[in-house]
């Protein structure tokens, strides 16, 4: 499972990130460009460009949540018992995979709605750009899942190790 997680978010995940990034960048600079020397800027980049920033902060967010690099309050944490934390640790998941489940349900009744709209300048499908949505519930899903159960089974070897430690094993 390890593996798999590995996979997923440090190559797959992280390479369309670095895709999206890119392509956001470069539009931003071609509309920037055509605007001071043209005057007149292409009348696309603007909507790509917000397309590219939505799917970079949904997919950026996944993988940052992946890193552990998200903001947290630990203060309190770091104040608990070990029991207490763990505990905690618990309902901490459990509140990352309910709200994970929650976007990817409400992601997929998006494209519901939006199937048949275009975007104004592109025309491209409105489904296309939600898709992030349910996409990354869904792997908000996997990594909850994943670090919960990591969490548990390493909780449950170290309770082991310590009720042994206690009982002089």
């Amino acid at each position: 499972m390890d593996k798999f997680i590995h996979v997923l978010y440090d190559y797959i995940v992280e390479y369309i990130v670095r895709i999206v990034g890119v392509l956001l960048i470069v539009t931003v600079l071609m509309q920037i460009f055509t605007r001071i020397f043209f005057k007149v800027p292409f009348s696309w980049t603007d909507e790509f460009a917000r397309f590219t920033f939505i799917w970079y902060c949904f997919l950026g967010s996944v993988l940052t949540m992946h890193r552990k690099m998200h903001l947290g309050i630990d203060y309190f944490e770091s104040k608990m018992k070990p029991k207490n934390q763990f505990v905690n640790r618990i309902f901490v998941y459990a509140m990352q995979i309910f709200f994970a489940a929650l976007l990817a349900y409400y992601g997929f009744k998006l494209l519901g709605i939006v199937g048949r709209q275009k975007s104004p300048i592109m025309r491209v499908k409105m489904q296309y750009i939600y898709m992030v949505l349910p996409i990354s519930g869904v792997l908000y899903l996997i990594l909850g899942f994943h670090e919960m159960l990591k969490h548990v089974m390493h909780g449950r070897s170290q309770n082991v190790v310590e009720s042994n430690i206690v009982q002089g094993r």
